[in-house]
């Protein structure tokens, strides 16, 4: 079995610019490891030649090739980080391939948001796929997803390996510069948290833990030395957003930075030693597994990573201040354990996982052996 997964690529982008990116190598490196997948190469849907930035030697390991040079050389397409071209995937599917539309974002988001706040966004021809796979934290949205879509929605696992954040880890300790939390840091110090939402969309952003930060530093002035908010210099001339912040006594007492976007790692390296995350409908987030890899204490309100970390309910404030005060208190000491229950999550997740590679082999098959998918009248 050939298999093409798309990808786009542009001008500057590179594997951190969206979680998507990181989420097609995780897939490619998973497929090539099924016995009869024969060929796993990258649909590039955009304008560049190269492979985006910082995805290092993974980038160079699948062979980028437009749709329409590999449309009569695969036998699947998973649409995944870039459109596929309806023509093509007519003809394509005329002789039999398959199509399946891997929806990694939030599918709610994805249609709502481009049309209320005049994004760009994209919507293809509804009937393009055979079938549509989800993540489990898009389950709610199944019959939403069935009903645009007219086809079959299947749950797939959920990938994660640390191979793209151990890039940025080699660059910084090449400048002498260190990635990972250091046993006895918060009982010495106090707290330096960092927000590090990308600020784009409702669903992800930084209001509530930079809420939880105040609420601890009203409780204890003594508790939070500074708080990093990343993702958030083009929200700096807001009216609300500025009102908030500066009528915190975080920035009161010049507690509180606003910076650009940066890789998660310079960013602890730079002496952040916590990680606070807030999300509405997105459970399953890089984010995570990038803080727990780092042994730092995440602080987040997603059930699917209840079991790790340091989880407080939906919007709740003052579980997350309580949360963040339980980290500082109990961290170090329970540093063991914290670590162990992280590996296994991370494991869990893992591409070379045999549950996770039987997963997807299992659903190949199933796509493969599909009959034609005639339109929906």
């Amino acid at each position: 079995m050939r298999i093409g997964i798309s990808i786009i690529t542009h001008s500057g982008h590179n594997v951190w610019n969206n979680g998507i990116g990181q989420n097609v190598y995780h897939l490619a490196s998973l497929l090539e490891s099924i016995p009869f997948v024969e060929r796993v190469m990258l649909l590039n849907c955009g304008d560049q030649a190269e492979p985006p930035g910082d995805s290092g030697k993974i980038g160079r390991q699948f062979p980028l090739v437009s749709f329409r040079d590999a449309v009569d050389a695969i036998d699947i397409a998973i649409e995944m980080s870039g459109g596929l071209d309806t023509e093509l995937v007519a003809r394509f599917r005329a002789r039999g391939g398959k199509i399946a539309f891997h929806n990694c974002g939030q599918p709610y988001a994805a249609l709502i948001e481009p049309p209320v706040f005049k994004r760009s966004g994209f919507f293809s021809d509804a009937e393009r796929c055979d079938e549509v796979w989800l993540l489990p934290k898009d389950q709610p949205y199944t019959a939403m997803m069935r009903a645009i879509h007219r086809c079959p929605i299947f749950e797939v696992p959920y990938l994660w390996s640390p191979i793209f954040l151990e890039e940025t880890i080699a660059r910084l300790r090449q400048s002498g510069r260190q990635f990972g939390y250091r046993p006895g840091t918060l009982a010495a110090s106090p707290l330096l948290p960092a927000i590090l939402e990308p600020n784009s969309s409702p669903i992800k952003t930084g209001i509530i833990p930079l809420m939880i930060c105040e609420e601890l530093e009203r409780r204890d002035s003594s508790a939070i030395g500074h708080v990093h908010f990343i993702n958030g210099t083009h929200m700096a001339g807001q009216a609300t957003f500025v009102f908030l912040v500066e009528n915190s006594e975080l920035f009161k007492a010049k507690k509180i930075s606003i910076s650009p976007r940066d890789y998660f790692s310079f960013v602890m390296a730079r002496g952040a030693n916590a990680v606070i995350s807030h999300q509405i409908n997105w459970s399953q987030n890089y984010l995570y597994l990038d803080a727990i890899f780092g042994g730092y204490p995440l602080i987040h309100n997603s059930t699917l990573f209840s079991d790790i970390g340091y989880y407080y309910p939906e919007s709740d404030i003052q579980a997350g201040a309580d949360m963040l005060q339980l980290a500082r208190r109990e961290h170090d000491r329970n540093l063991d354990t914290y670590s162990a229950r992280s590996n296994r999550a991370i494991a869990a997740l893992s591409p070379a996982n045999p549950r996770n590679r039987d997963a997807y082999a299992r659903r190949l098959i199933a796509l493969s052996q599909a009959p034609k998918k005639g339109r929906a009248a």
